[in-house]
């Protein structure tokens, strides 16, 4: 399908390029995001657990927008991990202890 959009196809490919990072980055963040939704321990857990909820919900909304926003100049959206995680700038970290009294007691030197 050729596409109309003003846009010269090598810009069209530049920008399709930079989206697919923008793309990965955000959905780690949102597997991320999830893995603590789940898995938050500790005093606050309602609070922090609906916290990642809205947060997560907040994160498909930006997925969705930048995929179509990659259809719409004529690319198709990458939608594997394995290409996310060679694309993201983001690291796959993943943190034993899950409570966030602690991870908030140690992010601020206490």
């Amino acid at each position: 399908m050729k596409t109309e959009t003003g846009i010269s196809e090598v810009n069209r490919k530049a920008i399709a390029k930079e989206l697919a990072k923008i793309l990965a980055d955000e959905s780690v963040l949102r597997l991320k995001t999830r893995n603590a939704h789940w898995n938050v321990e500790g005093g606050d857990f309602y609070e922090k657990h609906m916290f990642f909820d809205v947060q997560s919900m907040e994160l498909d909304k930006i997925i969705d927008t930048v995929a179509e926003r990659m259809r719409s100049i004529g690319h198709y959206a990458p939608a594997s991990m394995k290409t996310y995680l060679g694309l993201t700038h983001l690291s796959e970290q993943i943190v034993e202890l899950n409570d966030s009294q602690v991870h908030q007691r140690n992010s601020y030197g206490s």
